[in-house]
């Protein structure tokens, strides 16, 4: 016998526009279990015994369905958020003040209606901003608090979309934070490769790669040690895609210099695209374990500028595989040959923007370069002889004394 509430909510995701819309916020609701609680307004969720169960109150969504939409991808925030399970959220010194924060945070991304919805923009006179993380938004509240500067009776109000009196029942219980992360990645593999089509959200959960909320969770990358400046580096491969193009369009008569211009010289840039880059990891034995672990760090950030697909390659290719926001296990640790991903055989299908290449330079690289620009990542920059490409320096920050 099929649950009303399940077939409710999946005649509504399947029927409508939401999987192609939202498929990886689809793919997670997949992944919990609807309940059906008259006891709460709209919805909320909760975790037990290890699974994610969301408590629909029907007849709400019947009387106002267009609250639906909206409120389902605010629980799958708090999910992947972490606010049902990471520790850090257990035992606040003001719980109102967290309710706010974590309010503010599941609600950021959404552009569906919600009912009066705690949103960010609301608080910036007390410190919050766009992209903050739910506990930075608690402390910014509890410095205002503190401060006597947020009250009840100035607080900018709004509704609270959900109950939360379930929210954190299972915050910081043992496992609780791998329950999250497996949910996170269930949803990733249900999904699969949402493809180029569609706008930037679609491939976004809370505003982020999949991938990188997987990283948040459990705290496995951390912070990078070593910086790279991304958005400068990768300007190399994006300039071809700026370069201006005829058009027959009038100068515009707002520039008075280009009066008596011919339609037909004037020009015009392409219009941007995140570039497809191809990037490439010596997985020889005189790569550390530490150096590819701050790999897997800067690739996290790279991918938040470019669509990456990753090749691992020691004297040989061993894996070529789109980037989901983790590498684990590389396949390789012999020797180093520097010039098999140059041959044209290999990468020409890929139709890559550029190369990034993660070494530390201890092997042959080709002659010639290749017709695409190239970016060496060096761990070991003084070993490497290779004439042509760019080149930036993986090493550590100083730390500030």
């Amino acid at each position: 016998m099929v649950d009303p509430v399940r077939a409710f909510l999946d005649d509504f995701v399947q029927t409508s526009d939401f999987a192609r819309r939202y498929p990886y916020y689809a793919a997670a609701l997949a992944n919990m279990v609807p309940v059906a609680d008259p006891s709460v307004k709209r919805m909320a969720v909760s975790l037990h015994e290890g699974r994610f169960f969301l408590h629909v109150n029907v007849e709400s969504f019947l009387r106002e369905p267009q609250w639906l939409r909206g409120v389902l991808l605010h629980e799958v925030h708090h999910v992947v958020l972490g606010h049902l399970s990471h520790p850090k959220f257990a035992d606040p010194a003001e719980p109102e003040l967290l309710e706010l924060a974590l309010e503010m945070s599941a609600n950021e991304f959404i552009e569906e209606p919600l009912p009066d919805p705690i949103t960010w923009q609301k608080y910036t006179g007390f410190g919050i901003r766009a992209g903050q993380s739910s506990l930075e938004r608690y402390e910014r509240l509890l410095e205002a608090a503190r401060a006597g500067k947020l009250t009840a009776k100035h607080a900018p109000g709004g509704e609270s979309v959900d109950e939360h009196r379930l929210l954190r029942r299972a915050a910081g219980a043992p496992g609780s934070v791998e329950q999250a992360r497996m949910l996170v990645a269930r949803a990733m593999e249900t999904a699969g490769d949402v493809g180029p089509e569609g706008p930037p959200e679609r491939k976004l959960l809370a505003g982020k790669e999949p991938g990188r909320l997987l990283a948040e969770l459990d705290g496995v990358l951390g912070p990078p040690e070593c910086f790279v400046d991304w958005k400068t580096a990768l300007r190399m491969f994006t300039s071809r895609r700026r370069t201006p193009v005829g058009t027959f369009a009038r100068p515009s008569r707002r520039f008075p210099s280009r009066i008596g211009e011919v339609p037909g010289r004037a020009w015009s840039p392409r219009a941007m695209a995140r570039p497809r880059v191809l990037v490439t990891i010596d997985t020889s034995m005189s790569m550390t374990d530490a150096e590819l672990a701050e790999i897997a760090k800067q690739l996290t950030l790279l991918a938040e500028e470019a669509r990456l697909t990753v090749v691992e390659c020691d004297c040989e290719i061993q894996r070529v595989y789109p980037f989901t926001g983790a590498i684990e296990d590389v396949q390789g640790r012999g020797g180093t040959d520097l010039r098999k991903v140059f041959a044209e055989r290999f990468w020409r299908p890929h139709a890559p923007d550029g190369i990034v290449y993660f070494t530390d330079g201890e092997g042959p690289f080709p002659e010639e370069p290749p017709p695409v620009p190239t970016l060496w990542i060096l761990t070991k920059p003084q070993n490497f002889a290779c004439p042509w490409g760019e080149r930036a320096i993986l090493e550590r920050r100083r730390a500030r004394g």
